[in-house]
């Protein structure tokens, strides 16, 4: 392990992290909707799921995945279902009261979704495949793994920070009909690209 393994794994958790996606959209629209401290919870969800796929990558849960390419394509459709269902949700969320609105953000099922979102299933294999070494001990692969979440955590929270700042003014109900509707969109769009990768 070197400074340099750990300057790139810095740099490509950062960059993944902050590129568009499922869970970062799902944080725009709830910083947007709910304001940063309600998107926390999710937010620390993702990183609880991160952290439970790469353990399951490093326990040999990728060998499935390059044995039996259906199992992919099933979580491929299987997380594209969630998402049109987490669309709804955001849509949904316009009409909804302050508590019902807490009611689908939270840990636990930001902790789910992981397992099947496949970008997070292409980021976390391709960071195990390319940055962890081979044959590396328990407490290196920890500690790799480690800079990553911490290296992530900030870019995912920039999305839900953007929402936050965006809440005032989309205070007015029509604006913020309209922008639940497009992150609903934008959502469902963000994995097309997923669903068609080979």
């Amino acid at each position: 392990m070197t400074w340099s393994l750990l300057v790139s794994v810095a740099i490509f958790s950062f960059v993944t992290s902050v590129s568009p996606g499922p869970n970062n959209t799902f944080l725009l629209s709830s910083g947007a909707n709910f304001g940063l401290r309600k998107s926390v919870p999710y937010l620390n969800g993702i990183m609880a799921g991160l952290t439970g796929m790469m353990i399951a990558l490093g326990a040999g849960l990728g060998v499935i995945f390059t044995t039996l390419p259906a199992v992919y394509l099933v979580l491929k459709w299987v997380g594209f279902a969630y998402i049109v269902y987490l669309a709804f949700l955001i849509v949904r969320s316009t009409s909804k009261s302050e508590t019902a609105e807490a009611q689908y953000i939270g840990f636990a099922k930001a902790t789910t979704f992981q397992f099947v979102n496949p970008k997070a299933w292409v980021v976390v294999g391709s960071f195990m495949a390319a940055y962890v070494p081979v044959g590396s001990g328990l407490t290196v692969t920890a500690f790799i793994c480690l800079v990553f979440l911490v290296f992530t955590y900030p870019g995912a929270l920039l999305w839900a920070v953007a929402g936050q700042v965006l809440k005032t003014w989309l205070s007015d109900p029509a604006r913020r009909r309209v922008f639940n509707i497009v992150s609903a969109i934008l959502l469902v769009l963000s994995m097309v690209p997923v669903l068609f990768l080979h």
